[in-house]
C-alpha cells in the first residue's frame, strides 16, 4: 500500500533516529492484573478429580425451562409455517431470581468462611451448566429434525421436503442459534451480577466482582469455536488461519515489534547474547555431524556419540535458559498488549488531541505540554509500526479486514467471510469471483453485481495514509482484546473443568456423606433443621411516653390496645420478618427482640441487620408521632440500646413459651436509658447532629457508683451500639471511614458507613458514629471535655446522613 517514495523516506528515518518503543511512553501504561481463579483449596469430589458442585434445583429447573424455550423459539425461523413466542418475562424474572438467590447464599458462606472462591466457584459451576445445556437442546433439536426423514416411510414429499430444507438451515445456522442463545442467558447474568449482587460482594467481601467482568462475560465462551467468522467480526477483528494473519504469527510478530537491532537494555542485550550462545551450539552440532563421516577412521564411535551426546545437552540447557530470558522479554516490552487500553494511550493521536483541545479549554499549561508530548510519541511510534506491518505483508489484510464488512453484509449467502478477505487481499481473482456469482445466479434467479467488490478492490488500493492508520490503530486495539479474551477463555475452561456438576440423587447422596459436596442452595431450599446457635445480638427500645398516651386516649373514649397494635406492635411484627429478628418481651414500654446466628447460617449479619431493625423502629414513631400531632396527642419517644453476645443464650419455658436467658438483655437496658437531668439541659439545643451521648461521672460526685454505674447517658430516638458490637459489625461488612466536622464538635468526628442486606435481598446503607466519653461538667457548653474512651451510635440524623453520602461521592474518605 505504501508508495517506494514513502517506504524509502521510513527507512531513512528509521536509520537515522533511535526507534521509539512503547516504553517511552509520556503517559504512564497500564499494567495488567492477571486474573486469579485457583480452586486447589477445594476438597476433590467422589471421583477424586474434580469438584462436586449441587446447584439449586429451583436455578436448574428455571434455566433449563428457559433454554427450551429459547431454542425453540430461535428454531421457528427455520420453519415455514410455524412461530415460537419464545420465553415470557415471568420466565426471565424466574431465571434471574433463581440465580440470584443461589449466589446471594454463597456470598454469606463466603464471608463466614472467610473464602471469595466459594463464590468463584458457584458462579463457574452456574456458567458450565448453561452452557452445557444449551449443547443437550441443539443437539435435541438436531436429532429432532434429522430424525423424521431418516425413518422413512408414510411422511409425504411436502413434509420431507420442509424437513431437509429445516436441516440444511440448522445447519447452516447451528453456530449463529448457540451464540444468540448463551449471549440472551449472559445478558441475563450480567444484570443479576451487575446489580444487587455486585453491591452484596461489594458490602460483605470488598470487591464487586468476585471473578472480573471480563472472565466471566467473554464472548469467546459463548461461541461454538474461538475463531468464528461472525463472533470475529463482531467482537474482533477477523483473522486467518494457518498463515502469517493468524492469531498465533501475529502476536510472534507483535511481542518483538518493537526490539531494536542495537540491543539497549539489560533485557534486550540479554536476550541476544542467549540467542547467539544458543545459535553457535547448534551451527557446532551441525558441523561435527558433517565431519563426522571422515572422523569415524581415526576415532572410535563411543567417544563420537558421547561428544554429539554432550552437544545435545548444551543445546538443551541453552534453549531452556533462553525460554527464561525470552519471558523476561516479554514481561518488560509485551505487557504492553496485557491491557486493551494501552493501545489507546500508544497509538490513537485522534483521542489525544481531544484531549490536548480539552487541556487547552482548561488552560492547563502543564497537561497540554505533556498531552502533546504524547501525541508527537504516538506519531512517530505508529510510524514505526505501519513501516513493519508493511514490510511483514500484513498491512493489506488488515486493512481488507475492515473493509470487506460492508461487503459481507450483502453477498454473505454467496460467499464466507473469509472468501470476501482473501479476494480484497488479492488473493482470490476476479474470474473466480464472476464465476461463483454466475454459479449462484443458476440457483437463486438472483444477480448480485461484481462491480460493488470491484469498487471495494479499488477504494481500498486508494486508501490515504490517515485511513490506513486508522485501520492499524482500529486492529491493534481489536487485536488486543481477543488476545486477552483468548487468554481468559482458557482460564475459565480450566475452573469450569475443574468442576463436576452432580444431579442424579444417588451421586448427591454419595457425595455429601462423604462431606466432598459443595452445595449451593437459595435460602429458601436451605431445610429447617435444628441449629446450633453461635451467638445473639438483644435489641432493647425503651418506649417513653406510653403512659401519658394511655391516660390521654382513655380520656378520650379511645382503645389504646387497638391504637398501640396498629400504630407499634403491628409494623413491628413485619419488620421481623424482613431482618430476621425474634420477639423476647413486648409491652408499652420496652421492646425487647433477639437476632441469633447459627453453625449452618451462612447470612451472619445480626449486628449490621439489628441496626437497621432500630433505624426502622424509629421511623415507624416518627410515622406515629406524626399522626398523633395531627389529633393532639402526646407523642412517643425512644431510646435503643444494641448489644452483640459471642456466646448463645439460654432458654426456659413457662409452659409453652420460651423464655431467653441472657446478660446482653441487661446490658442493652442501660444502653436505651437515658438521664432525665441530661434530657432537659440537652432538650434546649437544637444545633446538634446527634441523638446519643455519654458522660463520666467525676470521681467524688455523690451520683458516682449508684447502682454500679460511673456514666450518665443522654438517649432521646438514638441507638447506641456497644463495642463488642462494633467489631462484629466491621467482621459482618465493608466498612468505610470519614472524618467530617460537625457542629459544636471539638475536633472532626469519626464516621464509619457500609452496606448491608435484609432478608428481602434490599441493600441498606449504615453509619456508625465513634464518639468521645464526656467527663462530665454541667457548667461546661458540651457538658464535659472529651476523654480518650469512646462509644458508638448508629446514625438517624438525615442532615448527617447527608453529609456523609456527599462525603463518599466526593471520595472525602480515609481507610477503613
Amino acid at each position: 500500500m505504501l508508495t517506494f517514495i514513502e517506504n524509502m523516506f521510513r527507512r531513512l528515518v528509521a536509520a537515522i533516529w533511535r526507534p521509539p518503543s512503547p516504553a517511552d511512553s509520556v503517559v504512564p501504561l497500564l499494567k495488567g492484573v492477571p486474573a486469579s481463579i485457583n480452586f486447589d483449596g477445594f476438597t476433590k469430589g467422589i471421583d477424586n478429580i474434580h469438584i462436586d458442585v449441587h446447584l439449586s434445583p429451583q436455578f436448574v429447573s428455571h434455566a433449563a425451562r428457559l433454554i427450551t424455550s429459547l431454542m425453540e423459539s430461535h428454531a421457528a425461523r427455520g420453519r415455514l409455517s410455524q412461530k415460537s413466542p419464545g420465553p415470557t418475562s415471568s420466565d426471565w424474572d424466574q431465571f434471574r431470581t433463581s440465580y440470584a438467590r443461589m449466589v446471594e447464599t454463597a456470598v454469606h458462606h463466603a464471608k463466614v468462611a472467610g473464602s471469595v472462591a466459594l463464590v468463584q466457584l458457584v458462579q463457574f459451576a452456574a456458567m458450565k451448566f448453561l452452557l452445557q445445556q444449551v449443547q443437550v437442546e441443539l443437539d435435541l433439536l438436531r436429532q429432532g429434525l434429522k430424525g423424521p426423514t431418516s425413518s422413512g416411510g408414510s411422511a409425504t414429499d411436502s413434509h420431507k421436503l420442509e424437513l431437509n430444507e429445516r436441516m440444511s438451515w440448522f445447519a447452516r445456522n447451528r453456530a449463529r442459534v448457540r451464540y444468540k442463545t448463551n449471549h440472551q442467558l449472559f445478558e441475563q447474568l450480567f444484570k443479576v451480577e451487575s446489580g444487587p449482587l455486585g453491591d452484596l460482594r461489594q458490602s460483605l467481601l470488598g470487591d464487586r466482582w468476585s471473578v472480573p467482568l471480563e472472565v466471566f462475560f467473554n464472548p469467546l465462551l459463548q461461541a461454538e469455536t474461538i475463531l468464528d467468522d461472525e463472533l470475529m467480526m463482531t467482537h474482533y477483528v477477523l483473522l486467518g488461519q494457518d498463515d502469517a494473519y493468524s492469531f498465533p504469527a501475529i502476536d510472534s510478530f507483535l511481542s518483538y515489534l518493537f526490539r531494536r537491532r542495537t540491543p539497549t537494555d539489560q533485557t534486550e542485550i540479554a536476550l541476544t547474547q542467549a540467542e547467539q550462545a544458543h545459535g553457535q551450539l547448534v551451527c557446532e552440532l551441525d558441523r561435527f555431524r558433517k565431519k563426522r563421516t571422515r572422523a569415524i577412521r581415526r576415532t572410535t564411535v563411543a567417544e563420537l556419540e558421547k561428544r554429539e551426546a554432550e552437544l545435545k545437552s548444551e543445546i538443551n540447557k541453552a534453549n531452556a535458559e533462553l525460554e527464561l530470558i525470552r519471558v523476561d522479554y516479554l514481561k518488560a516490552h509485551y505487557a504492553w498488549a496485557d491491557t486493551p487500553v494501552n493501545v489507546d494511550t500508544l497509538f490513537d493521536s485522534v483521542l489525544y488531541a481531544e484531549h490536548v483541545r480539552t487541556a487547552q479549554k482548561e488552560k492547563d499549561k502543564e497537561g497540554v505540554s505533556r498531552l502533546k508530548a504524547q501525541l508527537k510519541f504516538q506519531r512517530r511510534l505508529l510510524s514505526v509500526v505501519e513501516q513493519r506491518f508493511f514490510e511483514a505483508g500484513l498491512l493489506t489484510p488488515v486493512i481488507a479486514a475492515y473493509e470487506m464488512l460492508p461487503l459481507h453484509r450483502d453477498y454473505s449467502q454467496i460467499f464466507n467471510a473469509r472468501q470476501l478477505h482473501q479476494f480484497l487481499c488479492g488473493n482470490i481473482s476476479r474470474k473466480e469471483i464472476l464465476l461463483k456469482l454466475k454459479e449462484m445466479r443458476y440457483v437463486t434467479d438472483k444477480a448480485l453485481p461484481v462491480e460493488q467488490l470491484n469498487g471495494a478492490a479499488l477504494q481500498m488500493a486508494r486508501l490515504s495514509g490517515g485511513h490506513r492508520r486508522e485501520y492499524l490503530v482500529r486492529f491493534l486495539k481489536d487485536f488486543v482484546t481477543f488476545r486477552r479474551d483468548h487468554n481468559h477463555y482458557y482460564l475459565a475452561h480450566d475452573a469450569m473443568n475443574s468442576v463436576h456438576l452432580l444431579e442424579d440423587p444417588r451421586s448427591v447422596r454419595l457425595s455429601h456423606t462423604n462431606n466432598t459436596l459443595y452445595e449451593f442452595l437459595a435460602s429458601n431450599e436451605e431445610e429447617a433443621v435444628a441449629q446450633t446457635i453461635l451467638n445473639h445480638v438483644i435489641l432493647k427500645a425503651d418506649v417513653r411516653g406510653s403512659t401519658t398516651m394511655v391516660a390521654e386516649l382513655r380520656k378520650r373514649g379511645l382503645n389504646p390496645a387497638s391504637h398501640f397494635s396498629l400504630n407499634l406492635f403491628d409494623p413491628i411484627n413485619v419488620l421481623l420478618e424482613t431482618y430476621g429478628a425474634s420477639k423476647v418481651f413486648v409491652e408499652g414500654d420496652a421492646v425487647i427482640l433477639s437476632l441469633c446466628e447459627y453453625q449452618d447460617q451462612g447470612h451472619r449479619l445480626s449486628v449490621a441487620r439489628a441496626c437497621g431493625l432500630a433505624k426502622r423502629l424509629l421511623s415507624v414513631i416518627y410515622a406515629q408521632n406524626s399522626l398523633c400531632k395531627k389529633g393532639g396527642l402526646p407523642e412517643l419517644e425512644l431510646g435503643f440500646g444494641l448489644v452483640f453476645s459471642d456466646e448463645a443464650p439460654t432458654f426456659l419455658y413457662d409452659g409453652d413459651t420460651r423464655i431467653m436467658i441472657s446478660s446482653a438483655i441487661g446490658r442493652a437496658d442501660r444502653l436505651s436509658s437515658c438521664s432525665w437531668l441530661l434530657r432537659k439541659q440537652r432538650s434546649q439545643r437544637s444545633d446538634t447532629y446527634t441523638n446519643v451521648e455519654i458522660y463520666e461521672i467525676p470521681e467524688g460526685d455523690p451520683l458516682r457508683g449508684e447502682k454500679g454505674e460511673i456514666h450518665l447517658r443522654y438517649n432521646v430516638n438514638g441507638i447506641e451500639l456497644d463495642a463488642a458490637g462494633f467489631v462484629k459489625l466491621r467482621s459482618e461488612i465493608t466498612l468505610q471511614k470519614l472524618e467530617l466536622l460537625l457542629p459544636g464538635d471539638d475536633g472532626p468526628t469519626t464516621l464509619y458507613t457500609g452496606r448491608y442486606p435484609d432478608l428481602k435481598g434490599t441493600m441498606q446503607r449504615l453509619v456508625i458514629r465513634e464518639g468521645r466519653i464526656r467527663l462530665l461538667n454541667m457548667q461546661d457548653p458540651n457538658f464535659g471535655k472529651p476523654t480518650t474512651d469512646t462509644f458508638y451510635e448508629v446514625v438517624t440524623n438525615e442532615a448527617l446522613l447527608n453529609k456523609v453520602e456527599e462525603a463518599i461521592k466526593t471520595g472525602g474518605s480515609g481507610g477503613g
